[in-house]
């Protein structure tokens, strides 16, 4: 009768450990399914921003009525922004203006004697992380002196 009750604990605690690591698995997935989305998401905001650039490089963004037309499309590109933080995704930001190599791809560097090697000209795709992880990487260009 104990050793019964002893394999019937032995099962029971083996079921447990198995639910619990399909349980975790499970969360995994979905977390990884979230940060796909949240990636697609990211490069529609990235044709926003590219838009913007060329708007603004064709001077189309003068008249009154294309200032206000622009204004309303770029509605969408705020409830996006904010969709990305109610789920705690950050823009990645250099506060100091050095790269870090966790956060960011060089993608040019340029020679600026009055910098330090590493210091960010400029960012030319933002970055992004969700709950303390990576979910993209910010493209840059650094200085470089020889």
């Amino acid at each position: 009768m104990l050793e019964k009750i002893e394999q019937m604990i032995s099962d029971m605690l083996r079921n447990n450990k198995t639910l619990s690591n399909q349980i975790e698995f499970n969360h995994q997935k979905e977390e990884k399914h979230l940060d796909e989305i949240f990636l697609d998401v990211i490069s529609v905001l990235d044709v926003f921003s590219r838009e913007e650039k060329i708007i603004e490089d064709h001077e189309w963004n003068k008249s009154e009525d294309s200032q206000k037309a622009i204004k309303r499309l770029l509605n969408a590109k705020r409830k996006l922004n904010t969709m990305l933080e109610k789920h705690d995704v950050k823009k990645i930001s250099f506060d100091d203006g050095m790269s870090n190599d966790d956060l960011c791809s060089v993608t040019d560097t340029e020679p600026d004697t009055e910098k330090q090697n590493g210091y960010i000209i400029s960012i030319e795709k933002e970055g992004y992380t969700r709950n303390g992880h990576t979910l993209r990487r910010a493209e840059v260009v650094i200085v470089k002196n020889e």
